[in-house]
């Protein structure tokens, strides 16, 4: 079965207690796989994250000192369908607006290649080893307002969410799903570093071919 691209949400709350929750709704079908990434000010840390009351798990975690922000990561395989509430946890309440953004996914399961990657140049690249029907979710966090992001090399991409007024924050999708291949994702902004992450939502294994699309885009101020 292939990957296909549900739902999305996207919110910028300002907490203003330990916790921040948003309802999100995953689609039906088989093998249900959910991404949900929350930023905010790096003066608190995320503790855990649940959908439906199930536990997520932590895929990774990044921060960008310059611009004082945090960015995690979670998954959730097969999640709970419909409307549910999608909960992230912090060691102290937050006071400062965050941003979250989830997305849905059938025919997915998680464990693919993750790559985290850290430096001074722009335009920042890096490059993923994916295997055949997967689609690729990069994000990249900057001192400076982040311009676009290409998934792969060469095919800019619509922002799937911003963070702050100065968008130094910025994550997108592959235009559906890609074949079999290594392949170069590049991050730009105007001036100084990006440090950038990209993860590999894998078809399930001895699912078939074909292909996801999406063309929304959300932004998060």
């Amino acid at each position: 079965m292939a990957v296909v691209i549900g739902n999305k949400t996207q919110a910028n709350p300002t907490p203003g207690a330990n916790n921040s929750q948003v309802s999100h709704t995953q689609n039906t079908g088989s093998d249900g796989l959910l991404i949900a990434s929350f930023i905010m000010a790096n003066n608190r840390n995320f503790t855990s994250a649940t959908y439906g009351g199930q536990a997520m798990t932590q895929v990774f975690a990044r921060n960008l000192s310059g611009s004082s922000q945090r960015l995690i990561l979670y998954v959730l395989e097969n999640p709970p369908t419909g409307s549910n509430t999608l909960r992230i946890n912090f060691n102290n309440a937050v006071w400062n607006p965050i941003s979250i953004y989830a997305c849905s996914f059938t025919g997915a399961q998680a464990g693919g290649n993750t790559i985290n990657l850290a430096g001074s140049a722009t335009p920042k690249t890096s490059t993923i080893s994916v295997s055949d029907g997967s689609v690729v979710y990069s994000f990249g966090l900057s001192t400076n307002v982040i311009t676009s992001i290409e998934i792969p090399q060469g095919n800019a991409r619509p922002a799937e969410f911003t963070h702050n007024t100065n968008r130094q924050v910025r994550g997108g999708l592959s235009n559906g799903t890609l074949a079999a291949g290594t392949y170069t994702i590049e991050h730009n902004c105007a001036t100084g570093g990006i440090t950038m992450s990209t993860y590999e939502i894998q078809e399930k294994s001895g699912g078939g071919g074909g292909g996801a699309t999406t063309n929304d885009f959300f932004l998060v101020m």
